[in-house]
C-alpha cells in the first residue's frame, strides 16, 4: 500500500512572512478562472471585518489513482485588504522536499482597475530557506510587484511526488489567513468508495462524491488561525485531517514459501494497535537476540553493582559515553549521515563501539539489560510538543521512537541513552506525562509516563551589582538550569557556535532591557549531564533606576525586570497549557550609590493560589553598613503535575499570575541624604 512519506510531513509548515508557506492550494485548471468585478471592487473582508488580508478560495486537488506517483494540484487567491496586508504578503515561499517536484508554477497580480500584471517565470526562483523550526528546506519563491491594498493575488502549481500516496498525509482545514471558500478534492488509490480518513478538532468535515472518481469536502468562512499565549500544541486545537487507508504490512517471509503479515485498520482501535506491535516487535527480538559477547559485556559493565537500578545506571553511562554516536558527530554532514548503512546486529555496535544512528545506543542498552535478564520493551510515545496523544487515535504517525522501557517490580523506567543529552532516567519534557505504548516480544502494553516535579526543573540565577548615582546598574550575573530547562537548552545549542550561544544569552537580557550592554558571555557544562547549564556574562544597563529630584526608584528583582505580562488579553478561545512544572530561585544583591539611603524598602507579602499549584515569597533585606541591599525571590509553578487548565479557569489564572508580574515589579525608593 502507498503512503506519504513522512519527509514531507513538513511540507505545511508556517511561515512568519507569508500565510501561503502553509501548503497552497491551487485549482486543478490549467486555464486563470476569471475574477468577478465584485471581486475585484471589494473594499471589506467577509470573514473577519479585521482581517488584512483574506483567500477567496484556497483549493487542493488530490489525485492519488497512479500506483507510482501523486500529483497534487493548487491553486489559491488572495485579496489585500490593508496596509499591513501589503508588507505581509509581499512575498511568496512555496517549500518542497527532496523527491517532490514542482511545476508549472505561475502567478498574477489582478489590480483595483481590473488590469492584470503577470509574474515572469524567469522572476520565479529557487532558494534554501529556514523554518521556524530550524529545518533548512527548498522553496520556490517570488516577490509581487507593485502589491497594494485592493489587488489580487493568485498563483497555481503542480507538485508531484515520486512513488508516494496520499495515505498519510495531512491536510490543515484552518490557515493562517481567513478563507471564504477552503475545498480538498480527493481520488482514492484503488477504490471507488469514500476516502478514509480522520478529522481532529473538528466534526462536521466530510467528503461528497464528485465527478470524475474525485470527492470533494469544503469549508466556508473559515477564520484564521490565532495563536495564544501558553495554548496547547497546535494540532490538539487547529482543525487538521489526516487521509487513511486499511494497510497490510509483511512482518516476515520464510525460506519455505509462508509470509507474515498484519492488517492495520484504523476504524479498529483494538486490531489496529495489536497490528503496530505485532510489527514492531521483531524490533525487540532483533536486539535482546542472545549471544555470549553482549552477556559478557553486561556482566563485566555491572560488576559489583548491588540494585537493578545500579546495573542499569552503569549500562546507561557505558552505552552513553563509551559509544560514539555518528549522528552527534559535527564533522559529519546530515548527506554523510544518510549514507552510513545499517547493522547487522548489536554485537558489531558492541565491538565498534560506533553507532551510526542514535536508535543503535538505545537498541545495545536494551540488549545488555536483556543479558542480565531484565524483562526489556521498546517504547514508542507520543510528543505533548505536538498533539496530546491517546490510544483511541489510531496514527502511527502521532508516535516516535523514544525510550527503551525496563520492568522495575510492578512499573517501568524509561531509558534514551541514544541521546547524549538525556540523564539518566530522564525524558525530555514531550516525552512526559503522555501515553507510551511499550511493546515486547509477544504483547504490548499501555502506560502513561511520569513527569518531573517543579523542585528538578531548576533556574537558579544570582547576581551582584553596583547602582550608580545616575541610575545605571553594573553587575555579574550568573544563571544556572537544571532538569528540563538545562535539556532543552542542550536540544537546541549543542551544535551551534559559541556565537549563536553567546547570541542566545544577551537576546535573554535585552530582549527585557534594550539599553543593556551584555559581555564576556559564556556556557559550561553544555555535554556534561550530570551538571547544570551555567551561564555567566557581565551587564550594564543605562537608566535601570528612575531618577526623580533627590529619590531613585529601583526595581530589585532583575531577572524579571521588563517582562510583560504572561495573560494580557480578558478572554481567550483555547485551554491553557503548560510544558512542565519549574522552580526559579534568584539572589540579587545591589550596592546603592553613596550618598544615598532606602527611603522605602517593603517586601511584597508572599503569594499561593489556593491549590497550592504555584508560590511565590520575596525577601528583601538591606546592610546599611555596607550599603547593599539583598533581594532574594522564591518561585515554583505546576506542583502536583497541573499543567493544563480548561478556558474556563482562564481569569483565576490570569489573576494569579497579574499577581506574580505585580511582585516582580515591585520597586523600592532610595533617597539621597
Amino acid at each position: 500500500m502507498k503512503s506519504f512519506p513522512c519527509r514531507l510531513l513538513l511540507t505545511p509548515g508556517i511561515f512568519a512572512l507569508v500565510f501561503v508557506f502553509v501548503l497552497p492550494a491551487i485549482g486543478q485548471y490549467k486555464e486563470w478562472r476569471p475574477v468577478s468585478p465584485e471581486d475585484v471592487a471589494s473594499a471589506k473582508p467577509v470573514v473577519d471585518a479585521d482581517a488584512d488580508a483574506e483567500a477567496l478560495f484556497w483549493e487542493m486537488r488530490i489525485d492519488d489513482s497512479s500506483s507510482e506517483d501523486l500529483d497534487m494540484w493548487h491553486y489559491v487567491r488572495v485579496k489585500i485588504f490593508t496596509e499591513r496586508g501589503r508588507e505581509k504578503y509581499s512575498k511568496f515561499d512555496i517549500p518542497y522536499a527532496k523527491g517532490t517536484k514542482i511545476k508549472n508554477l505561475a502567478a498574477r497580480v489582478i489590480k483595483a482597475d481590473g488590469s492584470i500584471v503577470e509574474i515572469p517565470e524567469k522572476e520565479i526562483f529557487d532558494r534554501e530557506i529556514i523554518r521556524t523550526s530550524g529545518v533548512k528546506v527548498k522553496a520556490k519563491s517570488f516577490a509581487v510587484p507593485n502589491i497594494e491594498p485592493g489587488v489580487i493575488v493568485e498563483y497555481k502549481y503542480k507538485e508531484a511526488v515520486d512513488e508516494a500516496g496520499a495515505s498519510g498525509m495531512r491536510l490543515p482545514l484552518q490557515r493562517d489567513i481567513p478563507v471564504r471558500d477552503l475545498v480538498y478534492y480527493y481520488k482514492p488509490y484503488g477504490t471507488k468508495d469514500e476516502p478514509q480518513y480522520q478529522a481532529y478538532n473538528l466534526n462536521d468535515f466530510k467528503f461528497a462524491k464528485d465527478q470524475k472518481g474525485f470527492w470533494m469536502a469544503k469549508r466556508t468562512n473559515v477564520p484564521a488561525f490565532k495563536e495564544e499565549p501558553r495554548m496547547p500544541p497546535e494540532d490538539t486545537v487547529r482543525p487538521w485531517l489526516l487521509l487513511t487507508s486499511t494497510r497490510v504490512q509483511i512482518t516476515n517471509i520464510s525460506f519455505g514459501g509462508g509470509i507474515s503479515f498484519v492488517v492495520k485498520d484504523p476504524s479498529n482501535t483494538k486490531q489496529y494497535w495489536g497490528a503496530f506491535a505485532t510489527e514492531k516487535s521483531g524490533i525487540v527480538s532483533f536486539f535482546t537476540k542472545k549471544d555470549k559477547k553482549i552477556t559478557a559485556a553486561a556482566e563485566q559493565i555491572t560488576a559489583g553493582a548491588a540494585t537493578q537500578d545500579e546495573k542499569l545506571r552503569r549500562l546507561y553511562e557505558f552505552c552513553q559515553k563509551e559509544i560514539k554516536n555518528v549522528f552527534y558527530d559535527p564533522n559529519i554532514t546530515p548527506e554523510e549521515r544518510a549514507k552510513l548503512k545499517p547493522v547487522k546486529s548489536i554485537v558489531e555496535v558492541l565491538e565498534k563501539k560506533e553507532a551510526t544512528r542514535p536508535l543503535y545506543v538505545d537498541y545495545l542498552f536494551g540488549a545488555l539489560a536483556s543479558a542480565l535478564g531484565m524483562e526489556v520493551r521498546i517504547m514508542y510515545s507520543g510528543n505533548k510538543g505536538n498533539m496530546f496523544f491517546n490510544p483511541n487515535m489510531t496514527n502511527e504517525r502521532l508516535l516516535h521512537l523514544a525510550a527503551i522501557a525496563v520492568r522495575n517490580g510492578q512499573d517501568f523506567g524509561y531509558y534514551n541513552p541514544g541521546d547524549p543529552f538525556t540523564p539518566f532516567g530522564m525524558l525530555p519534557w514531550h516525552d512526559e506525562g503522555s501515553w507510551a505504548i511499550l511493546i515486547g516480544e509477544s504483547n504490548y502494553l499501555w502506560r502513561e509516563t511520569g513527569a518531573r516535579p517543579h523542585t528538578e526543573n531548576l533556574y537558579k540565577r544570582s547576581g551582584k551589582f553596583k547602582l550608580s548615582e545616575d541610575g545605571t546598574l553594573e553587575g555579574d550575573v550568573t544563571i544556572e538550569m537544571s532538569g528540563q530547562p538545562a535539556l532543552s537548552f542542550r536540544h537546541s545549542y549543542w551544535d551551534e557556535t559559541e556565537e549563536k550561544r553567546t547570541e542566545a544569552v544577551t537576546s535573554g537580557v535585552t530582549s527585557r532591557m534594550s539599553s543593556a550592554e551584555v559581555t564576556l558571555v559564556s556556557v559550561e557544562n553544555l555535554k556534561d549531564t550530570k551538571l547544570p547549564i551555567v551561564q555567566k556574562y557581565k551587564v550594564k544597563v543605562p537608566n535601570y533606576a528612575q531618577k526623580t529630584g533627590r529619590r531613585l526608584f529601583v526595581a530589585p528583582g532583575f531577572f524579571e525586570h521588563g517582562t510583560s505580562p504572561v495573560f494580557s488579553a480578558g478572554s481567550r478561545q483555547f485551554d491553557i497549557f503548560f510544558p512542565y512544572a519549574w522552580s526559579e530561585n534568584d539572589s540579587v544583591q545591589i550596592q546603592l550609590p553613596e550618598g544615598y539611603s532606602l527611603d522605602n524598602a517593603d517586601a511584597p507579602a508572599p503569594y499561593s493560589d489556593a491549590g497550592k499549584v504555584s508560590e511565590m515569597v520575596v525577601d528583601i533585606k538591606h546592610d546599611p553598613k555596607n550599603r547593599i541591599l539583598y533581594y532574594d525571590r522564591k518561585f515554583y509553578f505546576g506542583a502536583k503535575e497541573n499543567l493544563n487548565f480548561k478556558v474556563d479557569n482562564y481569569k483565576p489564572l490570569k489573576s494569579i499570575f497579574d499577581t506574580y508580574h505585580k511582585m516582580d515589579s515591585h520597586t523600592i525608593s532610595l533617597k539621597q541624604d
